[in-house]
């Protein structure tokens, strides 16, 4: 017999010895019970369609209350189809920049806590800084994005010749009675559609051409 086959033997005779050694061997006694483990809780799937929803909501209630403080003394206007239409496409922007926002907030909130947890590297902590600037460019964002709606609403009443000063529910209902009061030749001209139509054309095409100015 060569010596390579000895040494296979071998071998082979201490590996069945090691195995009839431990032919008993329950490792079942070596591992945790689930009462020995730490409480980690359910894990939670989130809900991005749920929290999309909610900041749709929100974008529309704060359009529509933006809308209604300006032309609510204007119902013709503020039930307009060009301004209907304008505050859902600016709703559904200013929406995308609240989810935008949540969503940035639940990962820094995880980056937290992944360093709570023992990750101390330094680019973890790069990572923190750079998603707190991403906040704030993203409050900064929505700030601008409510100061620009605005100043189109302000903008849209001066250009219609509408009073720059937003009246109050009060002065509205003091106005709206002083009027019922008053005889149908001393009311004035009642705004039809069509003239209202012709008014939002003119301001439209007014902010049209200063746009023109300042590019030239």
């Amino acid at each position: 017999m060569s010596k390579q086959e000895n040494e296979r033997n071998r071998l082979q005779d201490e590996f069945d010895q090691i195995q009839s050694e431990n032919g008993e061997f329950d490792i079942s006694k070596h591992l945790a019970k689930p009462e020995d483990l730490p409480d980690l809780g359910e894990i939670e799937i989130y809900d991005y369609d749920a929290d999309l929803t909610v900041s749709s909501q929100q974008s529309i209630d704060v359009l529509e209350s933006l809308v209604d403080l300006y032309l609510s003394d204007v119902p013709q206007l503020k039930e307009h189809p060009y301004i209907r239409n304008k505050m859902k496409e600016d709703a559904m922007v200013y929406a995308e920049s609240i989810f935008l926002s949540k969503m940035t907030r639940k990962n820094f909130l995880s980056q937290l806590r992944q360093i709570d947890n023992g990750d101390n590297s330094a680019r973890m902590h790069e990572v923190v800084n750079q998603t707190i600037g991403q906040i704030r460019e993203n409050a900064k964002f929505s700030s601008t994005q409510r100061t620009e709606l605005e100043k189109f609403y302000k903008g849209l009443r001066k250009d219609l010749g509408l009073n720059d000063d937003i009246e109050s529910p009060d002065v509205q209902k003091a106005t709206q009675q002083a009027s019922d009061n008053k005889p149908d030749d001393e009311m004035g001209d009642v705004m039809d559609n069509r003239k209202l139509n012709d008014m939002i054309k003119a301001a439209l095409i007014k902010d049209k051409d200063k746009g023109v100015d300042k590019k030239e």
